[in-house]
C-alpha cells in the first residue's frame, strides 16, 4: 500500500525487513538468486506465502536458487537437492529425501538429531563441541574432534568423497560401518504448574498504544516458578510489544503488571535494580542489541558490575563460564561485535542476559539467528536453568516446532490478542480458533516430510536441468 511504501526501515518489523528484501532481489528478474536465510525472521503463515512465491518465481522465471538455511524442514519443502556443510566444506550431498531420511555423515545425523518437531516431541541433543574457527581448522576431518565415530585417521587425512550413490556423497571414510540411528528420541513429560502455585509475572488487562493506534486489546495470562509460556503470531501481531512492556521499554495505557504479587513501575527507569535484575531481556535482533564499541567481554560484564559486588577477578570468570554456556570459547570475551557472526551475537545477549541470575527471562526470537545444533544446547541450557533454578521464560517466537520442545503453555496473539492459551498439547494438536488451526496447517514438520519422501517413488533422473 501507498502508506507502507512511505515507512522507514526502522519502522518495519523483522519479518517486514525480510520480506521487502526478498521484493528487491527478484524485482531485477535475475537468472540465479542466492537466498540466506530469507524466512528466518518471518513466521510461519508468511513463511509458506514466500516459499511459495520462491517457488513460483523461479518456475515461471527460469531462476536457479542457491537456498541457505538452517532449517531442515524448510529444506524438505523446497528443495531438490542439498548440501551439508561443515568447516567450509561440503561433507555430504545428494538428493534432499535421501539425506532426511538417511543421512550418511554423523554431522548430517547430528543436526537431524537436534532438529524439533511439530508432530513429536523431541529430546534436542546438541552435537557436543564447538565449531572450528575459520583459522583454526584441524587437521583431517575438521569434524573429527566433534565426531564420536572418529578413528585415529580421521584426524589425519582429509576424506575423500565417497559416493553411496551416483547422486549421494559423502566425505567420511566410515561410510560402511554401521552407523548410528539419526531417529529423535521422544522427550521426558513434562512437569505441569501446581494449579494453586503463586505465579511469579502476573498480567492483566494490558493495553498499549503507539501514538492513536492501539498495538495490545486488553491482554491478560500469568506465569508461574519455572514455567515456559510461548506467545506465538504473525509479524506484527503485537508479540514484540507485549514483552517490551513487561520489560518496561513500552509503557502500558492501561492495565496491571505483577511481579510476586508487587505492582511494577511501568518505566524499567523505575523500577529498583531488584526487580531490573530478576526481570531480563533478550532483543529479538542480534546485530543492534550490543554496543559496537564495547568488547564482548565488556558488555557481558555490565549486568555482573551493576548487580554484584565482586572482583575485577570474579567478573572476568564469570565472563568465560558465561561464553562457555551458550557454546563460545573464553576467547570470544576479546573481540567486537563486528567481528562475529549474528548467531554468534545473539549467543553473547544471551549470555549477557543470564549473568544477571534472572528469575524470569524474556526472550524475543532468540534462536532465530541460530543453527539447530546450537539452538538445542541453549534450549538444553534453558531447560536445566528451569529445573534447577526455577527460571520462568516468557518465549516469543515464530517456530511452533521448537515450541513444541520447550513451551508448557501457548498464547496464541493476531492483532494484538490473545486469541487461544492452554498447554502446548491443546493448543497445537487440538487448536480451537481458527487462526491458530492457520498457523500449525502452515508449519513444515520434518517428521511428515521424512515419511512422505520414504514413501514415494524416487525423482526422475537429473538431466542436467537445474
Amino acid at each position: 500500500t501507498a502508506e507502507f511504501l512511505r515507512r522507514y526501515p526502522h519502522q518495519l518489523s523483522g519479518g517486514q525487513k525480510q520480506r521487502v528484501c526478498i521484493a528487491m532481489a527478484f524485482a531485477a528478474r535475475p537468472k540465479v538468486v542466492v537466498l540466506d536465510e530469507p524466512t528466518t525472521g518471518l513466521d510461519v503463515s508468511t513463511q509458506a506465502q514466500v516459499l511459495e512465491t520462491i517457488r513460483q518465481l523461479c518456475g515461471q522465471h527460469d531462476v536457479a536458487a542457491l537456498y541457505v538455511t538452517h532449517d531442515l524442514a524448510v529444506v524438505g519443502s523446497i528443495a531438490r537437492r542439498l548440501l551439508v556443510m561443515y568447516a567450509g566444506r561440503v561433507v555430504e550431498q545428494g538428493l534432499t529425501a535421501d539425506i532426511l531420511t538417511e543421512p550418511a555423515h554423523p554431522y548430517s545425523r547430528g543436526l537431524i538429531r537436534a532438529i524439533p518437531d511439530l508432530v513429536e516431541r523431541n529430546e534436542l541433543r546438541a552435537i557436543g563441541g564447538r565449531a572450528p574457527a575459520p583459522g583454526a581448522r584441524p587437521a583431517g576431518c575438521s569434524f573429527a574432534p566433534r565426531c564420536p565415530e572418529a578413528v585415529e585417521s580421521c584426524h589425519e587425512v582429509v576424506p575423500a568423497p565417497v559416493a553411496i550413490r551416483s547422486d549421494h556423497l559423502v566425505r567420511c571414510p566410515r561410510v560402511d560401518v554401521a552407523a548410528p540411528s539419526a531417529v529423535r528420541a521422544p522427550a521426558a513429560a513434562r512437569q505441569a504448574a501446581a494449579p494453586d502455585a503463586e505465579p511469579i509475572l502476573s498480567v492483566v488487562g494490558l493495553d498499549s498504544y503507539y501514538g492513536s493506534r492501539q498495538v495490545l486489546h486488553d491482554v491478560t495470562f500469568s506465569l508461574a516458578a519455572a514455567e515456559c509460556l510461548a506467545v506465538v503470531g504473525e509479524s506484527g501481531s503485537g508479540k514484540t510489544t507485549l514483552a517490551r512492556t513487561i520489560i518496561g521499554l513500552q509503557a502500558p495505557t492501561r492495565g496491571l503488571l505483577t511481579l510476586r504479587g508487587t505492582p511494577l513501575a511501568a518505566r524499567a527507569a523505575d523500577r529498583s535494580a531488584e526487580v531490573r535484575r530478576s526481570l531480563q531481556y533478550v532483543f529479538q535482533s542480534p546485530y543492534s542489541s550490543l554496543n559496537p564499541r564495547r568488547t564482548i567481554g565488556q558488555s557481558i560484564a555490565v549486568p555482573i558490575e551493576q548487580f554484584f559486588s565482586l572482583s575485577r577477578h570474579e567478573v572476568a570468570d564469570r565472563v568465560a563460564h558465561a561464553l562457555e554456556r551458550v557454546s563460545l570459547s573464553p576467547d570470544t570475551a576479546s573481540r567486537y561485535p563486528d567481528q562475529l557472526s549474528g548467531g554468534e551475537r545473539q549467543r553473547v545477549a544471551i549470555a549477557r542476559a543470564l549473568v544477571a541470575e534472572p528469575d524470569v527471562l524474556l526472550c524475543d526470537e532468540i534462536t532465530s539467528a541460530l543453527d539447530v545444533s546450537v539452538q538445542a544446547s541453549i534450549i538444553e541450557l534453558l531447560d536445566e536453568l528451569r529445573r534447577r533454578d526455577g527460571l520462568s521464560l516468557l518465549f516469543v517466537t515464530h517456530n511452533l516446532p521448537l515450541v513444541h520442545s520447550i513451551a508448557d503453555q501457548v498464547a496464541v496473539m493476531t492483532a494484538g490478542r490473545i486469541v487461544e492459551l492452554g498447554t502446548t498439547d491443546q493448543v497445537l494438536h487440538r487448536p480451537l480458533d481458527a487462526y491458530t488451526q492457520s498457523l500449525v496447517a502452515d508449519t513444515p514438520s520434518l517428521t511428515h516430510l521424512q515419511h512422505r519422501q520414504a514413501t514415494s517413488p524416487p525423482p526422475p533422473t537429473n538431466t542436467g536441468d537445474p
